[in-house]
């Protein structure tokens, strides 16, 4: 008996493929109205009111990001992300979070956690 693997997670697990689409984003907020986009702005004479979005997902210790859509406020993407891990997996949730690219900083726009529990099966195999 493995001690490592949580209780109800069968020994012998096989490798599976997680397959995560990204469609499109609706509504994305405007940015850069921040204090320091008024310094940067002095700065560089960069005037930027538009978000350049892209998509990361983090999941078992792994990141998969979309393309960047530069100045788009409804960007579409329709992308897979790919990852490799055990099934069962021993991570329970995947990070799903909208960024805005910047030169200096990258921002977050907002953040979902999806609960694989409430979107699988129960069982070793998933059915």
């Amino acid at each position: 008996r493995n001690l490592l693997l949580p209780d109800g997670v069968p020994p012998e697990r096989q490798w599976a493929r997680f397959y995560i689409k990204i469609y499109r984003a609706e509504g994305l907020p405007r940015m850069n109205t921040s204090i320091m986009a008024n310094v940067k702005k002095a700065f560089t004479g960069e005037n930027k009111d538009l978000v350049d979005p892209y998509v990361q997902v983090v999941f078992a210790g792994q990141k998969g990001k979309t393309t960047i859509q530069k100045s788009s406020y409804e960007p579409l993407w329709n992308e897979q992300i790919v990852f490799t891990e055990m099934f069962p997996p021993l991570c329970k949730r995947i990070k799903i979070q909208i960024r805005d690219s910047d030169k200096v900083n990258d921002v977050a726009i907002g953040t979902h956690f999806i609960d694989l529990r409430k979107i699988s099966n129960e069982g070793d195999k998933g059915k």
